[in-house]
């Protein structure tokens, strides 16, 4: 070995170009840094001032006397805000975290000139620091830390008000720093964003009631139309959508313009964001009517959105670039709108709301093709960054937040929320499309009456035409009927054939047994051609063919129940419905060794319902309970059905209970969720994987005749029951 030592880094004065010019790349976001500095320092207001030669900005803040200077200006990256998470005095939320942000002069100009005015508690005097800077010369330093930056301290009047001043001269490029109205209105887009919207906890006053608030003051430019305007995007959105994430679960709301909530599902995650999110975001379509009524021409409102539509991030009360700005497309709303995705990109709307392959590729029946676009919002999310490594930070330029777990969180969030307000906005049409329909139904039906109330008053009409043509009218009156009446039979009718998935379980799986025990045959008959010994073989596949064509018999016969034309709602026998369900897949329960039981008196019948619908109720609870036993770990070694009905004085009940795996406290209310299902499939379960249909239309449908079902307490023995009740008629 020649020798050991000791290394230590070393910098050149142009570290701090790269800390001013290289970190900060737009004019607005280096005067947010300053103007935010105000605000730490508990300022009432932050002015900028600019003459075209120079850039003024000053404060009434605390200043700093100069152990500050020393410790804090002049300490590159120093750690103290990482200490002093809340200002002195008003007690605000520190919004720096680097120690780098006063370098973002450097963007602006070649010259400073800093003058702070202190007056810390303890100290006799008012004091007035002033210090000059000029950076071009402070580059050609060999070693940062070998700068000297010479200083002065002069004591004021003790009546001089405390605060800052910082005068950037020697500018880089005055033509980017022109007080046009762009400018302004980028400015006040970050530092008071979206007045109009409810930012909930995240609020920019400080935790002391004596904060006066914050207020900046720009060189002026006309822009009380924009600010009319945006009053007006808020007052006459058509849907709003919060958000609100707070511990481990986020409560997502979509309310119409008439305050009527269209949709709100509460959402349990591990939550990586310290302080959670609050999220406004209002949707404003291209439809027409949506500024009926508004105080400014709509056209003026499009054009207005088309240059500030978007969805922002509001980080401390200050809002982060690039997000919902122009060209930024963060929430791939722009991609996925003008490529017509179809699929969700949220993972939590593919649980929620999972879309069959007709409506993928139906447009009309697809609620992704009603995701909003870009300049069809005006929203902001609310968040606090912390220091800690796995929240939410912001990148060392001041342009966005680094992409950690956290943000991707955030992302997917606002993401999930905008998809659930397509799939709110699309249910929504529709409804309005069915209500418009009927009113011009009953409408035209009125239209139809008044025809013939006229006709029969015209005296120059013969009494034969007269007839004819009120004859006429009548039939048009009981078609228009007639039509109305296949719509609302045909919508119940294709929900009943969705209960027809169940069976398709039952098929599926035989199916594959029947061509399992048809090659194992023919391979068995193969080898034994021409011997004696083959009665069990045939006779095995005699009794799977059987089995098959009783269960095609028995979807056909659904299925034309459900399809006669003029189906008539009577009364059934109860026991004798029940029992065609049990026999048709009776091999289930005894391959299985299942006790089944019937408790219903034969004489019982059922109040005047579908016959299709009572079977198909019978059917997925059945089949139900059968995939509760079936279904592995935690189900009777001697394993039960009961199936009970009766009638009391008001209504018609039925139970079926199983001495299944039971269903956890936890999933109750889930259950009832469409396409949420409890089972996993597998060779023990004869039905396979549940799809997730069965109970939720089941509720449906029996909420449509005046019925109900409820999970109730199980009889002793049993560990889950279902109990269903129809209403009977009055005689």
């Amino acid at each position: 070995m020649i020798k050991k030592g000791e290394a230590i880094f070393q910098t050149r004065g142009r570290l701090l170009q790269e800390l001013g010019e290289r970190l900060v790349a737009k004019a607005d976001v280096a005067l947010m840094e300053l103007i935010k500095n105000s605000y730490d320092a508990d300022a009432s207001f932050c002015e900028v001032i600019y003459d075209g030669e120079s850039v003024i900005i000053k404060d009434d803040g605390q200043g700093m006397n100069e152990e500050e200077f020393l410790s804090k200006w002049m300490y590159i990256a120093t750690p103290s805000k990482q200490r002093e998470l809340i200002s002195r005095r008003f007690r605000r939320n520190v919004t720096g975290s680097k120690g780098i942000g006063r370098f973002a002069v450097r963007y602006l100009g070649k010259k400073l000139r800093l003058e702070t005015i202190s007056n810390y508690p303890g100290e006799k005097v008012t004091t007035q620091l002033s210090v000059d800077f000029d950076w071009m010369k402070l580059d050609e330093a060999k070693h940062i830390n070998e700068i000297k930056i010479p200083y002065e301290i002069v004591d004021v009047d003790s009546d001089v008000k405390p605060g800052t001043k910082l005068v950037i001269t020697d500018l880089h490029n005055a033509n980017e720093i022109v007080f046009d109205k762009q400018m302004r209105t980028d400015l006040l887009s970050i530092i008071d964003p979206y007045s109009g919207l409810d930012n909930d906890r995240f609020t920019r006053e400080g935790k002391s009631d004596s904060d006066p608030g914050f207020t900046i003051l720009l060189p002026e430019s006309d822009v009380s139309s924009d600010e009319n305007l945006a009053k007006s995007v808020l007052d006459n959105s058509l849907l709003r959508l919060t958000i609100n994430l707070a511990g481990q679960k986020a409560i997502i709301a979509i309310v119409s313009k008439n305050g009527r909530c269209l949709l709100e599902h509460t959402i349990g995650f591990e939550n990586y964001i310290q302080n959670g999110l609050f999220a406004d975001i209002r949707y404003l379509p291209r439809r027409a009517g949506v500024f009926k009524g508004a105080e400014v021409d709509g056209r003026q409102i499009w054009s207005w959105l088309r240059d500030n539509g978007g969805v922002g991030i509001v980080d401390h009360g200050f809002r982060i670039r690039p997000y919902g700005y122009p060209d930024n497309d963060w929430l791939n709303l722009g991609l996925d709108t003008g490529y017509n995705r179809r699929h969700w990109r949220s993972k939590i709307m593919e649980e929620l709301y999972p879309m069959s392959p007709d409506a993928i590729s139906n447009p009309r029946s697809n609620p992704m093709l009603y995701l909003p676009s870009f300049h069809q919002l005006i929203g902001a999310v609310y968040v606090e960054s912390t220091k800690q490594p796995d929240d939410i930070t912001p990148a060392m330029d001041r342009e966005g937040f680094i992409s950690n777990q956290a943000f991707k969180q955030l992302v997917d969030l606002i993401r999930t929320g905008l998809e659930m307000l397509a799939y709110a906005d699309h249910t929504e049409q529709r409804r309005m499309e069915a209500e418009a329909a009927k009113k011009a139904a009953e409408s035209m039906r009125k239209d139809f009456q008044e025809a013939i109330k006229y006709v029969n008053k015209i005296p120059s009409l013969s009494e034969g035409d007269r007839q004819q043509v009120v004859k006429h009218f009548q039939r048009l009156t009981h078609e228009l009927k007639d039509v109305q009446d296949y719509q609302k039979t045909a919508t119940s009718r294709m929900e009943m054939v969705a209960l027809l998935g169940i069976l398709a379980g039952f098929l599926t799986h035989e199916m594959r047994r029947l061509i399992h025990d048809l090659d194992s045959a023919i391979k068995v008959l193969s080898k034994l051609s021409g011997k004696h010994g083959l009665k069990d073989e045939i006779a095995s596949i005699i009794r799977t063919r059987e089995e098959i064509a009783g269960q095609i018999q028995f979807a056909s016969t659904y299925i034309s129940n459900v399809q006669a034309p003029y189906t008539k709602n009577v009364p059934l026998n109860a026991k004798q419905q029940i029992k065609r369900v049990v026999d048709r897949y009776e091999y289930f329960a005894e391959n299985r060794n299942v006790d089944i039981q019937i408790d219903v008196d034969p004489k019982l019948m059922t109040p005047a319902i579908p016959v299709a619908l009572y079977g198909g109720i019978i059917l997925n609870l059945y089949s139900n309970a059968l995939k509760a036993i079936s279904g592995g770990q935690g189900s009777d070694s001697s394993p039960k059905i009961v199936i009970k009905a009766w009638n009391d004085s008001v209504f018609h009940l039925v139970e079926v209970a199983d001495t299944g795996v039971g269903i956890p406290e936890s999933l109750r209310d889930r259950i009832w969720d469409p396409l949420f299902t409890t089972t996993s499939g597998g060779t023990n379960n004869p039905l396979g994987s549940g799809m997730g249909l069965g109970l939720s239309l089941v509720r449906k449908l029996i909420s449509e005749v005046g019925g109900r079902i409820r999970l109730v307490d199980p009889p002793p023995g049993y560990n889950t029951c279902f109990k269903v009740q129809f209403q009977k008629v009055k005689e």
